[in-house]
């Protein structure tokens, strides 16, 4: 049995790379086959975005090893359905749920508030939920939806548990898509343009490049975090799960959302599947401090990474100082919070 060791407590360094790593998973590993031999005994992992999709299997596999799963998600009720599903399985598992809506900045806050409050240790953050063309065009918070649920409140997310992280020489996974190579940018344009698009004011572009933009911006705050923390110890992995995963993403689509995941099932992932990498970067041994890379089928080779976008730094600084400037002004609104009920 492997030892559960999440991460180093010697960073290595700004891009580090594990001496000899030999392949062991591909495209068809599930995710227990990824983590087969760990025992998370001990160590507690916050997921945002479990009641469907790969998010659901990813908090499974880790329940099922033994790990602390804290679920965050907005619809509660799925959740402690999630909860009693595993528990059948494993009557030992220990999951606990956080409501958190990650379309309001102020439920971000108060779940980051409650997490502390538990006074849990915070040895792995998986960034896992996401919308895609949705229905709803803005957040509560007056952002464009797909950039301020799936980035946004995420680096909000990160902020405030980044003392607990540092604390515990944590992992953070972040998931994005291969859809970041859909932006359309180009390299030569300055980062104010670049910018602009990423972090758009108002929906008024289609669904798909909205989207892309949001999964390029998962990247650039990944490879920023990394930059800026791998130093003190937190390793951070950010990944493409798989193309055309049969998830609920799509659930806004209706029945062409239904018929197009009938279409494209003989060759995609399955759920299992799906989240093999992400449940591979937040808790395998071997890819300990082997930070700031992106990852595919459970591999760091990058050959589907957008390189020249996400390695610009300036880039990745523009964005995190301009997301830093929103939360700050939305905490200057407000006053500080109580724990908000879930009932």
């Amino acid at each position: 049995m492997v030892t559960n060791e999440l991460s180093s407590s010697t960073p290595g360094s700004p891009l580090s790379t594990a001496p000899e790593r030999v392949r062991k998973h591909g495209p068809r590993t599930t995710a227990l086959e990824a983590i087969s031999e760990v025992d998370l005994t001990g160590r507690t992992i916050l997921i945002t975005g479990t009641t469907s999709g790969i998010g659901t299997e990813t908090a499974r596999a880790l329940a099922l090893k033994g790990a602390h799963v804290v679920m965050a998600n907005r619809n509660i009720v799925l959740a402690e359905a999630l909860k009693n599903r595993i528990l059948e399985e494993k009557p030992d598992a220990k999951i606990d749920m956080i409501m958190c809506d990650l379309s309001s900045l102020q439920s971000v806050q108060a779940a980051a508030l409650e997490y502390k409050d538990q006074h849990w240790p915070l040895h792995a953050l998986i960034l896992n939920a996401g919308v895609f063309w949705p229905q709803q065009k803005m957040t509560i918070d007056g952002l464009e939806t797909s950039w301020g649920v799936n980035h946004v409140a995420h680096q909000y997310l990160v902020r405030e548990l980044l003392p607990l992280l540092r604390q515990c020489n944590a992992r953070v996974v972040v998931v994005s898509s291969h859809s970041h190579n859909h932006t359309g940018l180009k390299p030569e344009m300055s980062t104010e343009e670049k910018l602009d698009k990423l972090c758009p004011t108002e929906s008024v572009e289609n669904g798909y490049k909205l989207y892309a933009y949001s999964k390029l911006c998962n990247v650039l705050m990944a490879m920023k975090l990394h930059r800026d923390e791998h130093k003190h110890g937190i390793s951070v992995y950010v990944l493409h799960p798989g193309t055309m995963i049969a998830t609920d993403i799509s659930r806004s689509w209706g029945f062409l959302g239904k018929f197009w995941n009938a279409v494209a099932k003989p060759f995609t992932k399955s759920l299992e599947q799906g989240a093999a990498t992400t449940v591979y970067c937040a808790a395998s041994p071997e890819v300990m401090d082997v930070s700031g890379k992106y990852w595919e089928s459970c591999w760091d080779d990058e050959k589907n990474l957008d390189v020249q976008l996400a390695r610009d730094e300036a880039l990745q600084n523009a964005l995190w100082e301009k997301t830093d400037k929103i939360l700050d002004t939305f905490e200057a609104s407000r006053q500080p919070i109580k724990i908000v009920s879930d009932t």
